[in-house]
């Protein structure tokens, strides 16, 4: 897939807001209506995916600059980076076997964005760009039905728009 076609979708919102729950409610929906969705948790001050004691692991802390672990159906690359490419440059690279992707914990660029509040908070006009889902009780570990319809409908719109253009 030609990674212009990649439609991203930031998902902001406090800490505990609901921002992991909805993604992993949108994913099978977005997947059972044709899409191919991929995720990109950003700005993790670290992250392991390997263990010490394993081989890759000591690969990499001998230096290697790329270490690749592999099985019958998954992939994970680790690279050293000391210039991270943008958002739009990891996508473009890393991200483009995919259609949608959702953009977790990134306050950049002005992509289009689900905004998770509770009622408590002023700020919640919708936009063209962005969508706000009002979260009645913030402990609640799911979306209401018709919030998430309204989720998938943003992202179905923004996916039309851009295909107009």
């Amino acid at each position: 897939m030609n990674s212009d076609e990649v439609t991203i979708i930031s998902i902001a919102g406090k800490q505990n807001a609901g921002k992991t729950t909805l993604i992993k409610t949108l994913i099978p929906e977005l997947k059972d209506r044709g899409h191919r969705v991929g995720t990109l948790k950003y700005n993790i001050k670290e992250f392991k995916i390997d263990h010490e004691g394993k081989d890759t692991n000591k690969y990499y802390h001998s230096g290697a600059d790329s270490i690749a672990l592999t099985s019958q159906d998954e992939i994970a690359v680790i690279k050293r980076v000391t210039d991270p490419p943008g958002i739009s440059k990891f996508i473009a690279k890393y991200l483009n076997d995919v259609n949608i992707v959702f953009v977790e914990g990134y306050r950049g660029e002005d992509f289009p964005r689900i905004k998770i509040v509770d009622s408590r908070e002023t700020d919640s006009n919708d936009t063209d760009n962005e969508l706000i889902l009002i979260k009645e009780n913030p402990e609640t570990k799911c979306f209401l039905p018709e919030d998430t319809n309204k989720a998938l409908d943003f992202i179905e719109n923004i996916i039309h728009l851009k295909r107009k253009k």
